[in-house]
């Protein structure tokens, strides 16, 4: 049987994705039910099947998109606007990918840090 709270985790999660709030998966799982230890470890939940029938179709659509940009930064002879907004939309892209797959985007000193840069 599927978890519906690992369910709405994710879609908490891409909610705050698409707002560009900040994440914190902790706080999330504890709002969904779940106890502070399993909150203290997101990937007790960010790893089950649950989670990852609502993530999967988001992250391919991303991956693709991740591509796209990866084959016009291989053409020839990009203006150099062009050629930042892409590696600028490329960063973005990453972040997002490791954010909604449930991977550190940052670490500063051993903590992690996951956040979504202001727009």
């Amino acid at each position: 049987m599927a978890s519906e709270n690992a369910k709405q985790v994710a879609r908490d999660v891409l909610e705050k994705v698409r707002k560009s709030q900040k994440i914190v998966l902790g706080k999330i799982i504890r709002k969904r039910g779940y106890s502070e230890s399993v909150s203290k470890r997101p990937s007790r939940v960010t790893k089950t099947k649950s989670y990852q029938v609502v993530i999967k179709p988001i992250l391919s659509q991303l991956e693709k998109l991740r591509q796209r940009i990866l084959d016009a930064l291989e053409k020839k002879k990009l203006p150099k606007e062009r050629f930042k907004d892409l590696t600028d939309s490329l960063a973005k892209i990453n972040h997002d990918i490791q954010l909604i797959g449930g991977k550190d985007t940052e670490k500063i000193g051993g903590q992690v840090n996951v956040y979504l840069p202001k727009k």
